[in-house]
Parts: C-alpha cells; structure tokens; sequence
C-alpha cells in the first residue's frame, strides 16, 4: 500500500492501483522509491511534486520527478527521494567554521541542524567525540552534513527514522567484530552471485591537499612530523608497491581533520576493491532473513569454497519480482563522495567555494628617535589571510638628522624701564594692639617618680681633706649665742645635757654629757682627716611633685607705629646689540648609535648589533598559542641606543582569502 500526504504531512490519498514498484537504498546515500500509476487513475491529482508518499509503513518519501510513458499500459511514472534530502533545500550562506577543541561531533551536526527554515529534522544519537575543525561556505546542509563523518576512521552509517516527527538524524558506528545479523546461502535465499575485484585504484601512498593554491596550499606536514604524505604499514607495500596519488579537497582549512579524512581513505584504497552482487529473496519474516542498511552480512557459497563477512552496502528491491532483488555488499564501506557525485548538479561545491590568492605587501617608515622614544611601525593582519609565509623586516640605521640652524633677528635694540620720580612706600599698623594669654583657672602639675632608684656614687682611693680655722676669741663671740651663754662662756652650738657617742673606730662603744668648757680662746689651726676609699648609696622611695600653677594672664602692648621705605627715581636699560641667525641648508647629523633593540606590541624581543639587519620576523609575531593574530594591528618598534634616523621596510607575504564586506 503507498500513501499519500500533503506538504503537511497529512494523508490525502492510497494509490492502490501502483505498480512498478521498487526501491533503492545505500548507505549514507539519500534513498530513492519509485511507482507507477495508470495516466487516467485520478489519484494521480495528488501525486504532487514535493507531496510525501510511504510504502507498507516503511521509510517516507517526497515526489520530485514524474514521467508520462505512453505505451500499452499508459502509465504515469514517479520517481521520489527520501525526505532526508530535504536539508538540500537550506544552505549553509557565506563562511562558516566551526569544531576543534571543545566542540564536538554532535555539536557540528546540531550546529548545522540549527539552520534548518523548517525545523523538520533533530539529532538523535551520536557515536563519536571527535573534535574537528570543520569549514563551509555556499554549501547544501546535506552536503556539509555529510561532510562532518568524512574524517571518521573505521565505517559508519546514517540513520534516520521518520515515524515520528521531527524526524530523527543519527550518526552511528558500524560494527566490524560483530556476529553476522543476516545470512545469505547457495539453495536457501541466494539467486545469484557475483564477485568483481578491481585493483586499478589501488593507493599504497596519499598526499592530501585541502584549502589554497600553489605553496600555500594545505598539507599535512605541520601534524605528520614535516611528512606531507601518508603511506601504508609495509605488509601492504611490499605486495603492491608504492602507488601515489595526490587527493584534493578544498573544503578542509585544518591540518589535523585533513589528515583524518585522508587516513581513512587510504585505509579504504590500500587494498583492492572487492565488491560482491547477490541476488537474494526474503523467504521468511524473520531478521535473519530481512536485508537492511548497514547490516552485517555473511555469505556462505561452499560450491566455489567462500565465506565472506561484509556489511550490506546498498539494496534494490523489486517488490512484483522478488528475483529481481538484489545486495550490494564490499570489503569496505562505501565513501560519503560516491554519494555527493550523485547529487553533483544539484549541489556544485567546488563551483560556490570561495578561494583566494598568495599576496604581498609593503611598508616603510622612516623616523628620529632616541632610546626612550624609537621609531613605531603599525601594520594589519587581516582576518582573511589564511596563511602568513614570512614577514619580512629591513631596519637602516644612521645617526639623527637636522635640517636646519640659525634664524636672522632684527636691529639692535635698547629696552629701557624708568621710575619719573622718587617714590616712598609706607606701611602702617593701627597701634596698641594688646594681644593677651590667659589662664582661665589654678592649674596644677603633678611628675611622680617610679620609685625603688637607688643612686651610688662611689670613691676609688684615700682622700685626704683638710680644713683651716682662723683665731677665735673671746671678742668674736656674739653677746647673744644660741645657746645663751655669754661670751666667755660657749658651747660651739652644742647643747649643754647632750649626749656625745664613743667610739673605738668602728662601732659605738658608750656615750658622754657635753660639758661646755668655759672661757677659752682657740688660736689658728688646722684639722686633717683622712677619708677612706667608700660608696653612698641612696634609695628613692615612690613619690610624687605637685606643682600648682594659679589663674594669670600674659599681656602684651605694641603702641602706634609704622614703616616707611624710599626708592629714589631710577631707571634700567638693557642693550640687545644687532646679531643674526643665518639659515645654513643641509643634513646636521647628531649622536652615534651602534645597536637597537626590537620590540613586538610593546615587548622586547631581540638585541642587534650594528647599523642595518634583515631579518625574518613571523616567529616573533606568534603569541602563546603559536598563532600570529588575525584582524588586528600589530605593533614594530625600533629603539636605538643613542641619537638616531632609522628607516623601517616591512613584507608581509600570505595566503588571502576571496572574502570581504563588500565590492567598492
């Protein structure tokens, strides 16, 4: 039964008079269904071009073609493509990347997904984590969609399952050591069999070229150790040899996702293609028996002695005559290019992929400078240059240049200022003024002493010290003695009852009464003692001083005054004699550089010795990704050691793409 739905996917009609009805299904290859209707049958109304139509619940399909065959049974014939080419209906407009590190495989697939006008398809499931860099420009979805399992190493399908809606997209890994999940043998479901083997495209040696032209052209060699080549183990080339071929694809602008693809071509062109036509018949229902996709194959021809384990790579169905069924099956899995040169006027990638051209460009500047302020080159890298061979840098040095010296001035002149007069300058104040400090109370100052400070003061030897006494008589004593005797009778201040200690030279050793001695006179004479070698020790107890300052004021009067100052009339002349500055033309060269340094965007780079250098300066561009920036200015400074001209050429010789803005 083949039904019909609108654009809308709604069921409009059942063909139940079609005939001629087959299909042909190839892996990772867009589908295609055919039928046949009789020419006056009225549901051929609704077989419209991009109407959908499913045959027995199976995959579903979208008319495109339909031709008109008059013959005897006049019939109207429909040719219809699985809906998964409905992604060559959006394209993937201007430049795009996207992949490498972080991004990866499903994210490719959903990004390019995500581009869909009508969102009719969504990623299901995805079998590998790949990270690489992928880039389109002008390109189907479909085929950039394909493009992204292009460099996957080992076989893969797409799958897709349209029962459901939005229909779903997975990217699966085909199974190499797997059991057989179908079996086709001689007197059971095998009709016929066919074995080809092709050698004429065997390919033991691989150069791979992606984006460019000429020399700058991608290669391998910056991820193959400088190899540009790709070469099979030695088992294979021992028996085939070495057989070269360069394959070339310009859609890959990254090394490392040029070298997988190519790896995994190789390993697909190493060895001879065998590709096996069975023709078959499904006898039972079962899943041993049901041919698919993808599927892993044995087949068992013990006539000719052969077993070969393989995946089914392509199916044709007949279903009026099941004899006319067949299988496609290979040593190796089909590549996704078979199934692009199928759609190859409808997609022209090669055509629509922008390319561009190797140029070269030229700077020069020329400047005085110093060690402080040297000679600054600004250049751009545009975001379009793919590839930067060389930049190339000349730096001239020469000692600082003037141009001129000296400047003619007027006559001589006498600048003159006078006073007419003389001229007195007074200043005055008002007088007594009284400026007054004052104290508002008592104020009372307290220092206090820590306490427990003992001071010595020692002596180192015997001292001798004497003291001398004039005459003292009688005469010279006061009628009025302290102690109240009169002068004949006195007692050196002593009071009369008091006690005097005795001793033996060290300690006391009793006491007498003093008694005064009455009239006596003492004449001159001297007393000696002798002092001994000792210390004084004197202990400071904890104490305070308070001193108390009362309420005062100070004040102070400057009376009525002022001061006068007199400048006599005078006046100043200066005399500015008659001179000239000549203008000499000429180059006056001053200071004597003998090295400069050479800074990138601000940074020291390198140290030169002499007056002139050449050099190659790209590795000095690269930062600490080991890429040299794209879209944005770079920064060339030259600082001599001295007083200097210097004369900057720059080169810069790259790979530009053919892409831009606009056209002015």
């Amino acid at each position: 039964m083949i039904e019909i739905f609108d654009k809308q996917r709604r069921r409009v009609a059942i063909a139940e008079n079609a005939h001629a009805i087959s299909e042909q299904k190839r892996i990772n290859a867009v589908w295609y269904f055919y039928f046949s209707l009789p020419y006056k049958d009225p549901k051929n109304e609704y077989c419209k071009p991009f109407y959908y139509v499913r045959h027995n619940g199976g995959e579903l399909y979208r008319i495109m073609p339909e031709t008109l065959t008059v013959d005897e049974s006049g019939s109207v014939a429909y040719q219809c493509e699985h809906v998964l080419a409905t992604l060559i209906d959006n394209i993937l407009f201007g430049y795009h990347v996207v992949g490498n590190l972080g991004t990866y495989t499903a994210d490719v697939i959903r990004y390019v997904l995500d581009h869909q006008l009508v969102k009719n398809w969504v990623l299901d499931e995805c079998d590998y984590r790949n990270q690489f860099e992928y880039g389109w420009e002008q390109e189907s979805l479909l085929s950039a969609l394909f493009s992204v399992a292009t460099p996957l190493a080992g076989p893969y399908i797409w799958r897709t399952n349209t029962a459901v809606y939005p229909w779903r997209l997975s990217l699966k890994r085909l199974d190499t050591t797997g059991r057989p999940e179908m079996y086709v043998r001689r007197r059971h479901n095998m009709t016929s069999y066919q074995r080809q083997k092709d050698p004429q495209n065997i390919v033991t040696r691989i150069y791979p070229l992606g984006y460019g032209e000429g020399v700058n052209q991608l290669g391998i060699g910056s991820v193959n150790g400088g190899v540009p080549y790709l070469q099979s183990p030695k088992a294979i080339t021992d028996k085939y040899g070495i057989v070269e071929r360069v394959w070339t694809d310009r859609r890959y602008e990254d090394p490392v996702s040029l070298k997988a693809a190519a790896e995994a071509m190789l390993q697909e062109l190493q060895e001879p293609a065998v590709s096996y036509s069975v023709g078959y018949q499904e006898m039972t229902a079962s899943d041993f028996d049901k041919a698919e996709v993808g599927k892993r194959l044995r087949i068992v021809y013990p006539e000719i002695g052969e077993t070969v384990d393989t995946f089914i790579t392509e199916i044709k169905r007949d279903y009026e005559d099941a004899t006319r069924s067949s299988l496609v099956v290979a040593n190796k899995e089909t590549s996704i290019a078979s199934s692009l040169a199928d759609m190859a006027d409808r997609q022209r990638i090669e055509q629509t992929y922008a390319q561009g051209a190797t140029q070269i460009y030229s700077q020069a500047l020329q400047a005085n400078c110093d060690r402080s302020s040297g000679a600054v080159m600004d250049f751009f890298i545009p975001e379009e240059m793919r590839i930067i061979n060389k930049v190339l840098v000349k730096v001239r040095m020469t000692k600082f240049r003037a141009y001129s010296k000296s400047t003619e001035s007027d006559a001589a002149k006498v600048v003159t200022s006078t006073t007419n007069d003389d001229q007195t300058r007074t200043s005055s104040d008002g007088g007594r003024t009284t400026s007054t400090t004052t104290t508002s109370d008592d104020q009372t100052r307290t220092s206090s002493g820590g306490g427990g400070t003992t001071a010595t003061t020692s002596s180192s030897e015997q001292e001798t010290v004497t003291s001398s006494a004039t005459v003292l008589s009688a005469e010279n004593i006061r009628a009025s003695d302290a102690a109240g005797y009169s002068a004949a009778k006195h007692n050196h201040g002593i009071r009369e009852d008091a006690r005097l200690a005795l001793t033996d030279g060290e300690k006391i050793t009793g006491s007498v009464y003093w008694i005064p001695s009455g009239a006596h006179t003492h004449g001159e004479h001297d007393h000696k003692f002798i002092i001994y070698g000792h210390s004084h020790r004197v202990t400071i107890r904890d104490h305070s001083h308070t001193l108390t300052i009362p309420g005062h004021s100070h004040r102070v009067t400057i009376p009525d005054h002022r001061h006068t100052i007199t400048i006599p009339g005078h006046f100043h002349k200066v005399t500015v004699p008659s001179h000239s500055h000549n203008i000499t033309p000429g180059i006056y060269q001053y200071g004597n550089p003998q090295k400069f340094g050479l800074y990138i965007n601000g940074t020291k780079k390198a140290d030169f010795s002499g007056r002139t250098a050449e050099l190659d300066i790209t590795d000095l561009l690269t930062g600490s990704d080991n890429m040299i920036p794209r879209g944005s200015w770079l920064s060339l400074e030259v600082r001599p050691d001295d007083l200097a001209y210097i004369s900057i050429d720059l080169i810069v010789q790259g790979f530009i793409q053919s892409r831009g803005d606009k056209t002015v």
